[in-house]
């Protein structure tokens, strides 16, 4: 029977940790896989525009992006919600008064304060390489022109943050990240409420007609943890957060191995 797989980008699908890429397996995998019927799903953070040319060199059945915000299955749009703009303008108030770094990220641009652009020079100081987004700056960010998906946070106050999610949890989530070594800041990612990996998971089930039970997702980090958690197999990598193994069906090899690979041999999906 096919099966529909569910893979996160980062940490996941793209290594970052030793070759900062997609390794030769992992593609040989996925070409096989497709060529015995099953699809391969990617459900990514990543809004559309920070999904690069050439950063996965295989073709995919579909595509969820912005942890669910827009969807896309053979070359046709199937879903997208933006952050209203009224919403938009009072937020980026927000992240300026408690002094939040931030990622505003859409389906054509994505735009980022002076602090990422910091971060992102910082990081590649520190692992000698520059974090894969087109970004743009804040100064060619024009509110009416803008469809943003999504937001990203990096923030030192968790006090700061908490008020912040106090105040805005009518409407939207926020999905912490924590902090890795090199940062000075945690990160969260700003999402639409009901608006998630597993709501585009859905949605794609529908289209393609397919069930629950048809599901294996990979995965992670955090937002990857609805994710796993609905799928009727749900794989974190082995590189991924101590919380996410905690939830997941199977725990495999790390991304900078021949792990998917060796899974999809395990589920008999190759």
């Amino acid at each position: 029977m096919s099966k529909i797989i569910f893979m996160d980008i980062d940490g996941t699908l793209l290594d970052h940790i030793r070759y900062h890429r997609v390794l030769d397996s992992t593609i040989e995998a996925i070409q096989k896989a497709r060529a015995n019927g099953h699809k391969i799903i990617l459900c990514t953070g990543r809004s559309k525009s920070n999904v690069l040319e050439g950063m996965l060199p295989f073709e995919s059945d579909g595509q969820i992006y912005g942890a669910g915000a827009m969807l896309e299955a053979n070359g046709k749009l199937l879903y997208h919600i933006c952050i209203p703009k009224k919403d938009l303008c009072l937020l980026i108030d927000d992240f300026i008064h408690y002094h939040f770094g931030f990622k505003l990220e859409g389906e054509e641009e994505s735009f980022a304060d002076p602090f990422v652009f910091e971060r992102r020079n910082r990081v590649k100081k520190i692992t000698g390489v520059l974090s894969s987004e087109a970004l743009f700056p804040m100064n060619d960010f024009h509110l009416e022109k803008a469809h943003i998906n999504k937001a990203t946070l990096y923030y030192q106050s968790k006090e700061d943050l908490k008020t912040f999610q106090e105040k805005w949890k009518s409407k939207y989530t926020c999905v912490e990240h924590g902090k890795k070594d090199y940062d000075t800041h945690f990160m969260c990612e700003l999402l639409i409420n009901h608006v998630n990996k597993t709501s585009g998971i859905k949605k794609m089930l529908e289209h393609f007609n397919m069930s629950q039970k048809d599901t294996i997702a990979f995965g992670d980090s955090m937002n990857d943890l609805d994710m796993l958690q609905f799928a009727n197999t749900g794989i974190c990598m082995g590189n991924g957060t101590e919380k996410l193994k905690e939830a997941a069906d199977i725990v495999c090899g790390p991304s900078y191995e021949d792990s998917i690979y060796d899974m999809f041999q395990q589920l008999n999906l190759i």
